[in-house]
């Protein structure tokens, strides 16, 4: 009886001790199945969800509208900057800096993630003055156009659309990095209409389209500022200068 009993016990153990190994397997193989997928993570609406219904949209129109362009140097180097996908007239273009523009279009191409490199089509604009290119393209699939002039703020808008501590965003690929969405406010406007932000951008962030909490298209990176220290020249930590969109001259593409 006691050997029965010492039995039932072993055998106990290792029935309870497989169960608990099954349970156990069962909830790790169940946490491995609802993991999400990195491509979900890296959508482009996966926003945080307790920013205002106005402002996610904003973030969303940022970030899908958001291009990587590479362009060969005298050097046979290559510079990257950031532009916007828009549509004007039915016909597909990128808006971005000029100073990141060299040489011909066969020279210049447009990457996505998903499509890699695309061809320029025409350069319609290299405007040195104002610091912006319009670049003709062909349709982008992965990615949403801005449209204009629906986008972008009408007369009336202007003054609040910068006004001062507004909220606004941009993605681009500072550093290589990206595409980061980054967000800021606005701390001035010069008599000129150069408008600073308190935000962040670096080398590579130049020509990212600039929109703010209202959902409109408002300007683009132009540069970091800059100012003189007792050891030379420091860049202006958190202050970036944008052009606003009204400096473009939108008639070259809605004629």
């Amino acid at each position: 009886m006691k050997t029965l009993n010492k039995f039932s016990r072993v055998a106990s153990s290792i029935l309870l001790g497989v169960l608990l190994s099954s349970c156990t397997f069962l909830y790790i193989a169940h946490r491995l199945s609802t993991m999400p997928l990195i491509h979900d993570i890296q959508s482009f609406d996966n926003i945080a969800n307790n920013l205002p219904y106005k402002e996610r949209k904003t973030i969303e129109a940022s970030r899908r509208s958001a291009v990587r362009l590479f362009s060969k140097t005298e050097n046979d180097n290559v510079s990257s900057t950031t532009g916007t996908y828009i549509i004007a007239n039915g016909q597909y273009y990128v808006v971005t800096v000029s100073h990141g523009i060299f040489g011909p279009c066969e020279e210049l191409a447009i990457w996505t993630e998903e499509e890699e490199f695309l061809s320029c089509k025409e350069i319609v604009v290299l405007d040195q003055e104002a610091d912006y290119a319009i670049i003709r393209v062909d349709e982008i699939p992965s990615r949403t156009p801005i449209k204009i002039p629906e986008e972008l703020p009408d007369t009336s808008e202007w003054k609040q659309a910068l006004s001062v501590q507004k909220k606004v965003y941009y993605t681009g690929y500072p550093n290589n990095v990206g595409p980061a969405t980054v967000g800021g406010r606005i701390i001035g406007v010069t008599t000129g209409g150069w408008t600073y932000l308190h935000t962040y951008a670096w080398r590579g962030a130049s020509g990212s389209g600039v929109f703010n909490s209202d959902g409109h298209f408002i300007g683009y990176v132009f540069a970091i500022e800059v100012g003189e220290t007792e050891y030379g020249y420091d860049a202006f930590e958190n202050v970036i200068i944008i052009v606003p969109t009204f400096m473009i001259d939108w008639s070259t593409i809605l004629k």
